[in-house]
């Protein structure tokens, strides 16, 4: 994908792009529309050529991840219906609702809030709120089965935004007592904290493979303790730097196999222990190794 245009748009909303309130807030000043801004981006990109295109990749990180899940199927229908590739990458945003895990009540009602605020029911994909509250429509395990378009599911199996915002506040004495563990890149981490993080590692495998069998989908899991991926080199295309392959494949392998249907790569790693994946190599040092690796991967 070195060649590609490729557009980076900040994510402003908090709402996954699916916001319309018409009326502006009257206590923040605040307008919640991220609807209206996805769609202005998407008619401003198809002005400058985005209409002409033949491959086309949606991809967000994060919330963006969400908003990926959310947007796939309309922005390959109605956006770039001409295209002859179109296939989505969510990117860490795969939010567990993890019934069985503490705080799953307070994880719902949380996501039935955001679409209350922002008025996001008309906005997500009818295929889910024809079946459930829209609030339970942000947990992707309720998503992911009914999109149509070619989907890349990109995750750690221990991330570490879940762990850290969505898990532990609901533990014992909450985040103060986790952070030694969370915040230091696992070196400090007793038996106890690492049984629940294996405990949501398994959840989440669960879930994932709870997910109906799909030819098109493709998945890279890992057990690096990080959360976001693909704007991080070290993350995506050096992945193997920083000791995160699968399969003897780089995340940025396995996307552009899937992508041009080399491979479908659909790969969990089982390993019930979380990874520091974190380089310490200098910024010179890491590219030399980078590339090296690249070179050699060639051959």
């Amino acid at each position: 994908f070195y060649n590609w245009n490729r557009v980076y748009v900040v994510y402003c909303d908090g709402s996954s792009f699916s916001g319309d309130v018409e009326e502006v807030d009257p206590q923040t000043n605040l307008t919640y529309r991220g609807a209206r801004v996805f769609n202005a981006v998407m008619e401003d990109l198809l002005a400058k050529g985005m209409s002409n295109a033949d491959n086309v990749i949606l991809s967000g990180g994060s919330a963006g991840g969400l908003a990926t899940l959310l947007h796939c199927d309309s922005f390959r229908q109605q956006i770039v219906p001409n295209a002859k590739r179109v296939k989505c990458i969510a990117d860490s945003g795969f939010f567990m609702h993890a019934k069985n895990l503490p705080g799953a009540k307070e994880r719902e009602d949380f996501f039935t809030r955001v679409v209350e605020l922002h008025q996001m029911a008309k906005s997500i994909p009818p295929s889910c709120t024809s079946k459930m509250n829209p609030g339970l429509c942000l947990f992707p395990e309720n998503l992911v089965d009914d999109i149509q378009t070619p989907l890349f599911i990109l995750e750690s199996s221990f991330d570490t935004h879940q762990i850290k915002g969505m898990i532990t506040p609901y533990i014992g004495g909450g985040r103060p007592e986790w952070d030694d563990c969370t915040n230091k890149n696992l070196v400090n981490c007793n038996s106890t904290q690492l049984e629940i993080m294996q405990e949501f590692q398994k959840t989440f495998i669960n879930t994932l493979q709870n997910l109906k069998c799909s030819s098109s989908r493709g998945m890279f899991v890992h057990t690096c303790y990080v959360h976001g991926h693909i704007h991080l080199k070290e993350e995506s295309t050096c992945s193997s730097v920083s000791n995160n392959m699968l399969e003897d494949t780089t995340i940025a392998e396995a996307i552009g196999d899937w992508f041009f249907d080399r491979n479908s790569f659909q790969h969990i790693d089982m390993n019930n222990m979380p990874r520091n994946c974190t380089s310490t190599l200098t910024e010179d040092v890491f590219s030399q190794k980078c590339i090296q690796f690249i070179n050699d991967h060639k051959k």
